[in-house]
């Protein structure tokens, strides 16, 4: 892949779908024919990203690249890497009975070989709005002058200084779905606006006036609709790699069984505990937007094509060559 001074937009395409039913990373939902990866990889255009890196099942890439072609048509620079069942240092014997991927954590990781710089990284099956992503695109710049002094600095050198990390954060209730429970990562907040802890909630459904599912442990959790939650849209300092590598290692360590994941959002709150990581979060007014089962299609598709009907998006997204990034849209987008 072309290196690039602009952050790369790596984009977590490797999920198996199980609840959906088929590949919803891929699943026609704009007016357009897009999927909600293409608006996520039109914004980051838009916005001066670099690079578009998917991570993905290698079994799968035919039918990406086939689906990605007309962006690719319209000068978008897009490449893959491939989630697999190891990674040499870090894996290199595969575990018995193992067939799940490892989870969105290992996914990052194995995207790391392609990256030299900070960087966002997102989902393929949520929609998060450009103004979400001006956001992380200027914290990302700050993360690039600072990761630049520090190479510069003696002084820096062999110190422990938390890496700097953004994530937004959108309301609970604002991301639910209507036919089942999904998965969020609960922000606790100080006041700062940085996360003090971030828990994995799955399977979290309304029940009357809150929100109830479990954590990865089984515990149950009780939360209010109202609370800020992270649906994985991240800023990253590249040494975020080498942290998340020594916490796969002591995931491996505990002896995970065959369908336990190394969740990102796990792995950061262990990382903010530990003072390795400091993490922002950024507030928007972006509609977030996406697809766990197949009842949430109509409404999402619905949702995009009010999108392309005010202007905020043109109905297909590459019908002419991608415009070049214009800094005054992260201001108003």
């Amino acid at each position: 892949m072309k290196r690039c001074s602009s952050p790369a937009v790596v984009v977590l395409a490797a999920g198996r779908s199980t609840r959906f039913g088929r590949l919803k990373q891929l699943e026609s939902l704009g007016p357009g024919g897009q999927a909600l990866l293409d608006y996520a990889i039109f914004d980051g255009a838009r916005l001066g990203y670099g690079p578009a890196l998917l991570v993905i099942q290698e079994a799968k890439q035919r039918e990406f690249e086939a689906h990605l072609a007309p962006a690719r048509a319209a000068g978008l620079e897009i490449s893959f890497a491939h989630q697999p069942m190891e990674l040499p240092k870090l894996l290199e014997n595969p575990v018995p009975g193992r067939t799940k991927p490892w989870g969105t954590g290992f996914a990052v990781l194995a995207a790391g070989e392609h990256l030299d710089g900070p960087f966002a990284a997102c989902n393929a099956d949520d929609f998060y709005g450009r103004g979400a992503f001006a956001c992380v695109a200027d914290a990302l710049e700050g993360m690039a002058r600072q990761a630049a002094s520090e190479a510069a600095c003696e002084e820096t050198r062999g110190k422990t200084v938390p890496l700097p990390a953004v994530t937004v954060g959108y309301r609970l209730a604002d991301t639910l779905s209507p036919s089942g429970g999904v998965s969020r990562g609960i922000c606790e907040i100080g006041d700062d606006g940085t996360l003090h802890a971030l828990t994995e909630g799955l399977e979290l459904r309304r029940v009357g006036n809150r929100v109830r599912g479990r954590d990865p442990a089984g515990n149950p959790l009780d939360v209010s609709p109202e609370a800020l939650v992270c649906t994985s849209l991240w800023g990253f300092h590249p040494g975020i790699l080498d942290l998340l590598a020594e916490r796969f290692k002591a995931f491996l360590a505990a002896g995970p069984g065959p369908e336990v994941e190394f969740y990102l959002t796990e792995a950061v709150n262990d990382l903010i505990g530990a003072g390795k990581v400091r993490c922002t979060v950024l507030p928007t007014e972006e509609t977030w937007l996406g697809v766990t089962f197949p009842g949430d299609r109509n409404g999402v598709a619905e949702s995009l094509r009010k999108l392309v009907e005010s202007g905020v998006y043109p109905e297909n997204l590459w019908a002419a060559p991608c415009p070049e990034a214009n800094p005054r849209l992260r201001a108003k987008p």
